[in-house]
């Protein structure tokens, strides 16, 4: 028999989708799902929240469709990606989703589209974060992408939107890989700002980039110097999983600092429910 799992062993990764980045990857919805909660089982992982894009098509699903998709599977929560482009429109597609609790929290792209996380025709996004008290989760850093404008994407931008909007949680996703210094101090000095350390690998850590991110991600905890404020993420399927749990736990952390980043925190923003391990932790 297993020992009983505790709160030191559970996993939430708190950036996940179930999108088609190449055609070596399986085409149906259903068949990435299958391979989502395969890849959770074979590394541990009790929670994932995937993440639907500002573009929809063949390859990249609407939040609708991933929600039909994940339907009953208790272990997946989702979060949905918005285009600026026509804010309007998906301001009002999205505020059912929110009211029945399906959607977890917002993410927006900038870099990949070209416009300023501060800007004033967010407002009406904003406004519905602060009403279902759900986050809004901010691409920032690379776009590993020659023809997008990483101006947009810088942390600093989302300075700006925490200043504006106190009543709304932004989350840093990549800490603003390569700018991990302005990141930091966004993270520290705003108390409605937090960082997700998913995505600043393709696939598996090269060993030379995996010692520059461990040194950067180290700066930003000992900065930080707060276990509420960073999530655990990986950016599956774009970077292992595998490789991701390994780079984590190789991290200089306290044992507050571990226990907030690879669950406590994500479970508190996205209020998910946990079991057992977790439960008896809180």
């Amino acid at each position: 028999m297993d020992p009983p799992r505790t709160p030191s062993d559970v996993i939430v990764d708190c950036h996940t989708h179930l999108n088609r980045y190449s055609p070596d990857e399986p085409a149906t919805l259903a068949a990435r799902h299958a391979r989502l909660v395969a890849e959770m089982d074979a590394n541990g992982v009790d929670r994932a929240v995937v993440l639907t894009s500002y573009v929809v098509n063949d390859d990249r699903p609407s939040a609708r469709e991933v929600l039909r998709a994940v339907a009953g599977d208790e272990r997946i929560a989702v979060v949905a990606g918005i285009c600026v482009g026509r804010i309007r429109e998906e301001v009002a597609e999205v505020r059912g989703l929110l009211a029945d609790g399906r959607v977890r929290g917002l993410k927006l792209y900038p870099g990949y589209e070209p416009f300023h996380v501060h800007g004033a025709q967010l407002q009406p996004l904003y406004d519905l974060a602060a009403e279902f008290r759900v986050p809004v989760m901010i691409h920032t850093g690379d776009t590993y992408d020659p023809t997008t404008r990483v101006k947009y994407a810088h942390p600093l931008e989302v300075d700006e939107a925490a200043v504006q909007q106190r009543d709304v949680t932004f989350v840093l996703c990549h800490l603003g890989n390569p700018w991990f210094a302005d990141a930091m101090e966004v993270i520290y000095k705003n108390p409605n700002v937090m960082g997700d350390i998913s995505g600043l690998t393709l696939g598996e850590f090269n060993p030379r980039f995996e010692r520059f991110a461990l040194s950067r991600v180290n700066d930003v905890l000992a900065y930080v110097n707060d276990p509420a404020k960073l999530m655990y993420g990986t950016d599956w399927p774009i970077s292992s999983m595998a490789g991701y749990l390994r780079f984590a736990r190789a991290l200089d952390t306290t044992e507050d600092e571990m226990e907030g980043m690879m669950w406590r925190n994500a479970a508190r923003l996205f209020r998910l429910e946990m079991e057992s391990g977790a439960d008896a932790g809180r």
